[in-house]
């Protein structure tokens, strides 16, 4: 075609070419093929269920109720049922439990597909929930979880499940004065019988209630502990404050809930009650409630998934009747122990009124009080130092060890052995430590402190206790008695023993109520001043 009218005419009588973009060329290839210009675009998955994923759809109706979360090296499933218990709204789930869960459970799927004439048509599939939602990639997918309790609900960290779920109840908008009248019975009992009429009693327990739901991730290192008859309303205070939150407040009376390997409830627990305390000197749980007390982290495990580290902000609150209630030292920080007072024992109309408000916003207006308390306010208690009652001096005195024990005896007495009717200040070491030992026989103590171990408990409970020589009359087989040197403790007047066992166990002890005043004391050695009528309600 080398006549140029022959390529002119060529030219003119060509058919017109469509050079397409390189992004409809790829889907060609892959056996699809664009829509026409005039074509709309496929329509949206259909509401109510039919639909691969958007609103509606399988993998969103899924994501509702499921995410997948990495949790240390395993992968799991976790459900959230917002309607379900307070105690199971959140489960972990295997991926197997998973699978099986769903695994009668079929979709139906509508896609609109293109034939080859061009024509859309419509095209009904059956599907498995469980592959369809773990194969998308619309899946709730995370990281791994956490515990970030906000009174705000502020975000956590990005890419982790946070596990709080926020307050069950919203805080009332009522003026103060108004607020109060909502929760009066309840109130109340916080006041008389919980805390005996005992003003700053009263003060350091509403402000640990008030800081546990302001400030939640701020530890204090204290824990509550209320000791009383039954039917004295001991319980109610961690129910009613526990329904503010109901997702994070568990109520448990096994130990194997607090102490046990499995222990996933205590993820997303801010208030842990533990009713009719358990304690009974058990070694094993005494490292684990302080633990939950002070420590700023704890392992949690699952059964079937690897322990993971979380942030512990868990307040515990112990209700019980026994007598020993918690493993307290000598120089106790973390345990503030309460006598209930039993003025409302058995009073069923008292707390059924108390119900009935709580019911009727009495807990929206608690909550909105316990926020607006200003912990910072001048004179506000100080959380981190508990106050020295009289039934925390008694746990501290069930808590003791053997040597510690018996010397807390010898000081009641007035006398440093049991035989002795008067305080002698020089006594042989032998002498002292056959008397402990006969006490701890007596009662039944296994592990009893060898003579060393003894003598340096003894410079503990007595500082400045002078270890020498001194001299005893010994009766001879004869008739008579001869002096002799042995090793022997100078002891101070029975006052200054007094005194320092006091500074050890860090508040004053009425030793009247446990035994005989000496006339020399006069005042000293720790004795208990009289209540002050004015501290009262």
């Amino acid at each position: 075609m080398s006549d140029p009218s022959e390529i002119v005419a060529a030219v003119e009588g060509a058919e017109i070419l469509e050079f397409r973009p390189k992004a409809a060329l790829s889907a060609q290839a892959e056996g699809g093929a664009p829509p026409p210009p005039d074509e709309p675009p496929p329509p949206e998955p259909p509401a109510g269920g039919e639909g691969d994923d958007g609103a509606g759809g399988l993998v969103d109706v899924m994501n509702r109720e499921f995410a997948f979360v990495l949790m240390g090296s395993r992968a799991v499933i976790l459900r959230e049922r917002h309607d379900g218990p307070a105690e199971d709204r959140i489960r972990i789930l295997g991926l197997d439990a998973f699978r099986s869960y769903h695994f009668n459970k079929v979709y139906k799927l509508r896609r609109r597909v293109r034939g080859e004439d061009g024509e859309w048509t419509e095209k009904i599939s059956y599907v498995k929930w469980a592959p369809t939602w773990l194969n998308s990639k619309h899946r709730r997918t995370y990281d791994g979880v956490e515990f970030f309790p906000d009174p705000g609900n502020a975000p956590g960290t990005p890419g982790y499940f946070n596990l709080w779920r926020g307050f069950s109840v919203a805080p009332s908008a009522e003026p103060p004065e108004e607020r109060a009248k909502r929760y009066a019975v309840f109130l109340d009992h916080l006041k008389t019988n919980i805390c005996n009429g005992d003003r700053e009693v009263f003060a350091w327990v509403w402000a640990w209630l008030a800081h546990m739901v302001q400030r939640p991730r701020e530890r204090v290192g204290t824990a509550l502990c209320l000791r009383g008859k039954m039917g004295t309303g001991k319980t109610k205070v961690g129910e009613v404050v526990g329904s503010l939150f109901a997702s994070h407040y568990f109520l448990v009376d096994d130990p194997r809930y607090v102490t046990g390997q499995f222990n996933a409830h205590m993820a997303s627990c801010l208030l842990l009650q533990v009713d009719e305390g358990f304690w009974a000197g058990d070694k094993a749980a005494e490292g684990r409630l302080k633990g939950l007390v002070t420590a700023p982290k704890q392992m949690i495990e699952a059964k079937g998934v690897d322990p993971i580290r979380l942030d512990n902000y868990v307040r515990l609150l112990f209700s019980s009747n026994e007598d020993w209630v918690v493993p307290a030292g000598m120089d106790e920080r973390r345990f503030c122990v309460l006598d209930v007072a039993p003025h409302a024992a058995q009073n069923h109309e008292y707390f059924a009124e108390m119900d009935a408000q709580l019911g009727a916003g009495g807990r929206e207006a608690l909550l909105a009080d316990l926020l607006a308390f200003d912990l910072d306010a001048a004179g506000a208690p100080n959380l981190r130092v508990i106050p020295k009652t009289g039934a925390l001096l008694e746990q501290k005195i069930r808590s003791m060890d053997p040597v510690t024990s018996w010397w807390f005896e010898r000081l009641c007495d007035g006398a440093p052995t049991r035989r002795g009717g008067e305080w002698r200040r020089r006594v042989p070491v032998d002498t002292l430590f056959d008397d402990f030992v006969h006490m701890a026989e007596k009662i039944g103590v296994r592990r009893k402190a060898e003579s060393t171990s003894f003598g340096m408990r003894m410079r503990k409970l007595v500082p400045g206790l002078i270890n020498k020589k001194i001299t005893v009359y010994v009766d001879l087989p004869s008739g008579g008695s001869e002096p002799r040197r042995v090793r022997g403790f100078a002891l101070p007047p029975l006052a200054e023993c007094r005194s320092l066992f006091c500074a050890l166990v860090g508040q004053d002890v009425p030793w009247g109520e446990f035994g005989e005043e000496e006339s020399d004391q006069g005042g000293e050695g720790g004795v208990a001043p009289p209540v002050d009528e004015d501290a009262r309600f």
